[in-house]
């Protein structure tokens, strides 16, 4: 098969040419899909888009006078991880806290008054502060969420309400949580506005207000919402980000097509996200006061005690003062005591501390271990790392289940940070019980080196020393709690609403009816296209002139026009016709071409039957005859023959009877209607018809055929079924190949174009029978040409 350097070539004039052609398919689905267009831009809710800005902090506790002022409160700096607030602001638990806030557990709608709504409710509008009614929802009793229930309006006092669908959950209002999942409901019952109405269902009480006219069979229906899925579809349709890359202002969007439901979700969004913050570090300061007020409380009994038995002794014995050198070794003492009293409250409250982490009651979490005095970097750093890996947790959990790796991940350093806590407070807690015993010893000795003074004095001085260091440690721990309240008082958010939200611009981003109409007239004209070219590219037949001329080799010699398949001798009787003059070119071209030989015999074949072969055959022949050239035509299709379509031949004789009988010549031969043009007709049928035209006979009719005719015409079997072709081959000068426009496959022409590669076949042409000149793009000019054919 031919290949052609311009195969892949795009010829723009020809495909436009096939679409103009299918002019009407580009009609109907321009239409079609404009209309479907239409439609999806009239019942499409419009859903706009809202955002606002959030500023994060840097996460300190306190305002920052006071984080100069108290050392105690000085904590390290801990960088805030905005992918962790990112999945905080996402989660189910601040969306439902924010919800919870919101009165959105009705939802109203309306299906309007519009054409559409006629082949169903295909329109439906939301209402949010508009609804013609209001439902009351008695949040005490049982309710069924998630499904429409149909609200018709009988008349000024009355209404139906109706309810039908399957798998409807009963949920419980005080819970939040489903109690039953029924598998089919269907309800109907009339009730008066205002009423209340109650049942193991529903329980709700829905009264007019005159925003609107509510005109009697009027149909309105609203859904009651689980909180569940309130959250859903708020996540859903939540974005938090960053407004670039490392920054701590998030931009969050949201979509609804209710732009005041949607903007005061998103502001109670932020508030409460705000509010849960501040609420947190409130709940910090607040166990640092409870733990320290727990120690004055102890304190305080002990140095009343303390007090009042120092008095009593003094009263008692009148001792009023004491010798320089009982006042060193007092002081010594006194000293000693009161940093064994340090080394004991720290204990105790590492102990505390150590108790609180292994009972898990969140203390991690909660209370910076600084506030109460640890200066151990290292354990600082310990829960800082803890808090970390509970904010990595906290977003995680928003996103993925339990057995995601990475929450495995950050839950096994979450135990091995708490392990490495609780194995520090031990290390301090046995450092603590090792400087007591040194301190313990120390005292000891000077006990005994006071033991030689006298009783009441000795007496005098332990009283002394006790309430000494009960009053400074009062002292300390009160000094301690005014710092940690006043820390709590100044106690301020880090987070910060930068922007309000607001209506990103005026028009829905869902529905844009300019870009819908103008995407859906491309997609219309797109289909059909597309469609032409998937047919024009399945098709392989041949198509015209360039298709035929990338498909064989074989010289193209000209074409038959379409015409009436009742009118089979077009040359004879409709000279002026299309038709008639597509021969009398082939006859002209075929006269030129062959104008340096003496051809006579001309053969005509085609690839398999109903491609015109003999339609071809015998008008030629006729064009030939007209010009004046004697001309006789042979039926050599012996398998099926057709002349006696074509002319009022006889079947008694013909060629079978001159090869088999050896009847003369003038016996075979038939005169027709048309001068100069005879017939020999195939005769009768033999059975052995290739063995016939293989006899000597057949060369000695040709010759004498030759001889009294300027032409001989051989109407030959097509080669695709048969093989008589290539017996007559050689017989004849030249060799026309028929094939029939948009019917003839391509792949049939393989053999003859191998007979012609191997040369096996001379003064070959080919012909394209019955183009239509307007269904093609190559003869598409001949169409003007119509005034000069009849």
């Amino acid at each position: 098969m031919k290949k052609n350097k311009k195969d892949h070539e795009i010829d723009l004039k020809n495909w436009l040419f096939k679409f103009k052609s299918k002019w009407y398919l580009f009609v109907a689905f321009a239409l079609v899909s404009l209309a479907f267009a239409y439609v999806y831009v009239k019942t499409s809710p419009r859903v706009y888009e809202f955002k606002s800005t959030l500023l994060l902090g840097d996460q300190q506790t306190g305002s920052k006078k006071a984080q100069e002022l108290l050392e105690v409160l000085q904590v390290q700096s801990k960088g805030i991880k905005v992918e962790d607030e990112i999945g905080l602001l996402q989660s189910a638990e601040v969306i439902k806290q924010a919800l919870k806030q919101l009165d959105f557990s009705v939802a109203y709608y309306k299906v309007t008054d519009h054409w559409l709504n006629n082949f169903g409710d295909l329109i439906v509008e939301e209402q949010y502060e508009s609804a013609p009614y209001l439902v009351n929802l008695d949040t005490t009793s049982y309710q069924l969420v998630d499904v429409p229930l149909v609200v018709r309006v009988l008349d000024d006092k009355t209404y139906e309400i109706s309810i039908e669908g399957k798998d409807v959950s009963r949920y419980d209002f005080r819970q939040h949580s489903v109690v039953e999942a029924l598998p089919e409901v269907n309800f109907k019952k009339q009730l008066k506005f205002g009423e209340p109405y109650k049942s193991k269902f529903l329980s709700f009480t829905i009264e007019r207000n005159d925003m609107e006219d509510m005109a009697p069979g009027k149909e309105y229906f609203f859904v009651i919402n689980s909180l569940e899925s309130l959250v859903k579809q708020q996540q859903a349709a939540l974005q938090v980000a960053p407004i670039e890359r490392e920054a701590r202002v998030l931009v969050l969007k949201t979509r609804g097509s209710i732009p005041e439901k949607q903007l005061t979700f998103l502001n109670k969004l932020m508030e409460t996200y705000v509010a849960r913050d501040l609420e947190e570090k409130n709940q910090n300061g607040l166990k640092t006061l409870e733990f320290i007020d727990s120690q004055l409380a102890t304190l305080t009994d002990s140095l009343r005690r303390s007090k009042q038995a120092l008095s009593s002794f003094r009263s008692s014995n009148r001792i009023a003062n004491i010798n320089v050198q009982s006042n060193i070794s007092y002081e010594k003492l006194s000293q000693l005591e009161a940093e064994r009293a340090r080394l004991n409250t720290d204990k105790a409250y590492y102990e505390t501390i150590l108790d609180q982490v292994q009972n898990g009651n969140g203390i991690a979490q909660s209370v910076s271990p600084t506030v109460a005095g640890i200066q151990s970097p290292i354990l600082n750093n310990l829960f800082l790392q803890l808090a970390d890996l509970n904010q990595k947790k906290a977003g995680y959990r928003v996103t993925a289940t339990a057995d995601n790796p990475m929450l495995r991940k950050i839950e096994g350093e979450i135990e091995s940070t708490r392990g490495a806590i609780v194995a520090n407070l031990k290390n301090l807690i046995r450092s603590a019980n090792i400087s007591i015993n040194d301190v313990n010893r120390r005292i000891s000795g000077i006990e005994s080196n006071l033991a030689s003074l006298p009783e009441n004095e000795r007496k005098l001085m332990d009283l002394q020393s006790e309430s000494e260091f009960i009053d400074k440690k009062y002292d300390f721990l009160l000094a301690k709690r005014s710092e940690a309240a006043i820390a709590l008082a100044t106690n301020t958010t880090d987070k910060k609403i930068v922007d309000q939200a607001s209506m990103m611009g005026n028009t829905p981003v869902n529905v844009k009816p300019k870009m819908i109409y103008l995407l859906a007239l491309l997609i219309g004209l797109a289909i059909p296209a597309g469609f032409i070219v998937l047919m024009d590219n399945v098709d392989n037949t041949i198509q015209g002139k360039d298709d035929l001329s990338n498909t064989t080799n074989i010289p193209f010699l000209g074409v038959v026009a379409h015409g009436s398949k009742a009118d089979k001798l077009a040359v004879q009787n409709t000279p002026r016709s299309a038709i008639a003059e597509s021969f009398r070119s082939i006859r002209i071209n075929l006269q030129y071409l062959m104008s340096n030989s003496n051809f006579k015999v001309i053969g005509i074949t085609s690839s398999v039957s109903g491609e015109g072969k003999t339609f071809c055959s015998v008008n030629l022949s006729s064009e030939l005859a007209l010009s004046g050239k004697r001309v006789v035509l042979i039926e050599s299709d012996m398998r099926k023959p057709t002349f006696t379509n074509y002319f009022n031949a006889s079947k008694a004789t013909g060629l079978s009877s001159f090869l088999t009988q050896g009847l003369p010549l003038q016996e075979v031969v038939q005169k027709t209607q048309l001068d100069n043009l005879d017939v020999i007709p195939c005769g009768p049928i033999p059975n052995n018809a290739i063995q016939l035209l293989e006899l000597p006979k057949m060369q000695e009719l040709i010759d004498l055929l030759k001889d009294e005719y300027d032409y001989v015409v051989i109407d030959t079997p097509p080669i695709g079924f048969v093989s008589e072709y290539f017996v007559l081959m050689r017989h004849m000068d030249v060799n026309l190949y028929v094939v029939k426009h948009k019917y003839t496959d391509k792949d049939l022409l393989t053999q003859v174009n191998e007979l012609y590669a191997a040369k096996k076949i001379k003064n070959i042409y080919m012909i394209i029978n019955d183009l239509n000149y307007s269904n093609t793009y190559e003869y598409g000019y001949k169409r003007k040409a119509k005034y000069y054919y009849v």
